[in-house]
């Protein structure tokens, strides 16, 4: 399987196909699921497994990367999910799916450092994306100063952290209210194609 060629539109066509979200998923189309907790959280997760191993990953859901070595000093390394190669056991793809309300841009960035950790960390890595889900007709200001981190480096805990080494797809997921504005509707997937090729500049 040639995971490096092509595998950021493999990925965003079958996220935006809806195919496997009709056969799997049909409550993100029709019933709508409740914001409670960590509800939407846990359907795109599960979403998420489903995706990677209809492309021929072996996708796990909250995955430790626990052969991190040095990078462990930088806490808890950890992706919402990660795919791996079935033949050599390599991971391939690293992705985090985070919620964005007004304000929320700290919490973006700190997803997009775990990104760029998770990359240092794992040399055969393809792709890394992050997910940012919306209420429909919001959006942070800016995703440049959100990313610019992935691209420049960052501190934590007393380190410096280098740039990333991989590139970086970022998508964001439109949900929209159902009719009695109780639950969440599946509105559509955005790709940011002018922030990766601003990233694809430097990684």
């Amino acid at each position: 399987m040639n995971t490096g060629y092509g595998i950021h539109d493999r990925i965003f066509d079958a996220l935006y196909s809806g195919d496997i979200i009709a056969t799997h998923f049909p409550m993100l189309h029709r019933r709508g699921i409740p914001d409670i907790g960590v509800t939407v959280h846990s359907h795109f997760l599960t979403f998420l497994t489903t995706v990677g191993q209809s492309l021929g990953f072996s996708a796990i859901t909250e995955c430790p990367i626990v052969w991190a070595g040095d990078y462990s000093k930088l806490g808890d390394v950890r992706a919402d999910s990660v795919w791996f190669d079935r033949e050599s056991l390599n991971p391939k793809v690293v992705i985090e799916f985070e919620r964005f309300e007004r304000g929320d841009e700290g919490k973006l960035r700190q997803k997009v450092e775990n990104l760029a950790i998770a990359s240092l960390a794992s040399p055969t890595l393809d792709l890394a994306l992050l997910i940012y889900w919306v209420r429909s007709g919001s959006a942070p200001r800016s995703m440049e100063s959100i990313v610019d981190v992935y691209r420049n480096g960052f501190r934590r805990r007393g380190h410096d952290v280098s740039p990333a080494t991989v590139p970086l797809m970022i998508v964001k997921c439109v949900m929209r209210p159902t009719s009695d504005g109780n639950s969440f509707l599946l509105g559509e997937f955005l790709r940011d194609q002018r922030n990766e090729q601003l990233l694809m500049g430097r990684v």
